[in-house]
């Protein structure tokens, strides 16, 4: 396994090797064609496309899906997808965040243009959706820097094409990019900002880290490789890019100006609401020779966005909630960002601490990493947290909705939730509801005491352990 691929090239030549990636030589439209490829792949769980041809692009190429399953994910880490959680966060906890290393210059900066001779519109931006606008670069990375302290901030935003030289940016206020930028308006000063689009596969997961405050998420880059990433500094800011990125937009936040942004394909599935959004003015783009654009479709699960940004999120929520429940066997965010978030207890835990699974519920609206969570599930530890099927059983077996559910109303959610707004209290609220999908304990387990209906243990291992050697397929396998 290569690890670590230290460029969006390295990347794509390495799911290659792994019989991985697709390289499509039909020529493909950039509205709606690309989208419905990426919608199926995400569907199918299939492999990267690269779209070597784009109608009205000569020379362009398009990359997406990368990073739209688990095991591509854990590839990127240089992790095994089987017990991924616990292996990574033992990795992070004992490396230290590493700074990044300045270069002179790199492969971003092969093509440079400034000006009058910006034009957006030359790149081969998909539309995502059948009633979207002027189209939304939707894997770009923003990076801005704290006038203040220096902290530079990294996360993947949307931004809608307005001009040749012109974009908006969505920022939401719980974002760290909205606290700085924050402070560029109070100052009144335009903000520097740096759009990344194609670099690496770690680069791209550490952005989506919910990081504390002040923490640069280059720097855990470094501590997820153990070494420090290159970066250049901007032609037009001091803010630093990965040197080896695909194509760089440097440009300025305008402290005042907002135009309208929307409607775009979000990833509640709906389109989402209009929205004044802040400008931003692009003075410099840099590029490789032959740059590849980076593409992220969005919309109903299952997309690429969501799945790093659910997997990323499923990281950091386990680690909280396990400091702060030992108890905690594991945890998946099972869709939408961890709007249906399951978690897993040992049943000799549950018989130690009678209400332990209210007690996790309960924590885990206290944590920094769960803004999202909106229906959180109960199960035992011998379900499988990331498999529906297990889920919707102890759903079926060990349920009963007039005692096993509570809804707290009012509890802080998602301002991108399409239902709050049927609360009547506006967006960023929603009912906060607890599933318990347990075995009951004595004297109401009656029905669980005759035990699971199962092939013995010793003799569903040796075959487990013979499977692929009997000429049976490896789970997955197509």
């Amino acid at each position: 396994m290569k690890f670590p691929t230290k460029s969006l090239e390295e990347w794509i030549e390495f799911l290659d090797s792994q019989g991985a990636l697709i390289r499509n030589d039909r020529e493909v439209e950039l509205r709606n064609e690309v989208s419905s490829i990426a919608k199926k792949t995400n569907q199918t769980q299939g492999p990267a496309v690269l779209h070597n041809y784009i109608h009205g692009y000569p020379g362009w190429r398009v990359f997406h899906d990368g990073l739209s399953s688990r095991e591509r994910i854990a590839w990127a880490f240089g992790r095994p997808k089987e017990n991924f959680l616990p292996n990574i966060i033992a990795h992070l906890q004992k490396s230290k965040p590493i700074k990044p290393t300045v270069l002179r210059t790199g492969p971003c900066k092969e093509v440079k243009i400034t000006g009058d001779d910006i034009d957006l519109t030359y790149m081969p931006i998909p539309f995502t959706g059948e009633l979207e606008g002027p189209p939304f670069i939707t894997a770009g990375i923003s990076n801005i820097k704290d006038p203040d302290t220096g902290w530079q901030n990294t996360g993947i935003r949307r931004f809608q094409l307005k001009g040749k030289r012109k974009i908006n940016n969505l920022i939401l206020p719980f974002q760290h990019e909205a606290m700085i930028f924050g402070k560029y308006i109070q100052k009144k000063q335009p903000a520097p900002l740096a759009i990344v689009l194609g670099a690496d596969p770690i680069y791209y997961l550490a952005s989506q880290i919910p990081a504390p405050a002040q923490v640069d998420e280059m720097d855990m880059w470094g501590a997820v490789v153990g070494e420090p990433l290159e970066v250049v500094r901007c032609e037009t800011s001091e803010i630093l890019v990965p040197a080896r990125a695909e194509i760089i937009l440097e440009g300025e936040m305008d402290p005042v100006a907002r135009e309208f942004e929307g409607s775009f394909p979000e990833f509640s599935g709906y389109y989402s609401v209009f929205r004044y959004a802040p400008v931003v003015h692009i003075k410099t783009i840099t590029m490789r020779k032959r740059a590849i654009y980076y593409y992220m479709y969005n919309g109903a699960p299952v997309s690429e966005g969501l799945t790093i940004g659910s997997m990323m999120n499923e990281m950091e929520l386990y680690r909280q909630l396990k400091e702060a429940v030992p108890e905690v066997v594991d945890v998946a965010l099972l869709s939408n960002w961890g709007g249906m978030t399951v978690v897993s207890i040992g049943k000799a835990a549950k018989k130690k601490s009678p209400g332990l699974g209210k007690r996790i519920a309960f924590a885990i609206k206290t944590l920094k990493a769960s803004p999202f969570v909106k229906h959180i599930v109960i199960v035992d530890d011998d379900i499988d947290v990331r498999d529906p099927y297990q889920v919707l059983w102890s759903f079926c077996t060990r349920f009963q909705a007039a005692k096993d559910i509570t809804v707290i109303p009012g509890s802080p959610g998602n301002f991108l939730d399409p239902s709050e707004f049927w609360l009547g209290l506006g967006p960023g609220f929603t009912s906060y509801t607890i599933f318990e999908c347990t075995e009951k304990l004595p004297p109401y387990d009656i029905g669980y005491r005759r035990g699971l209906a199962r092939p013995a243990a010793d003799v569903w291992e040796r075959i487990m352990g013979e499977w692929t050697v009997n000429g049976f397929r490896k789970e997955g396998a197509k």
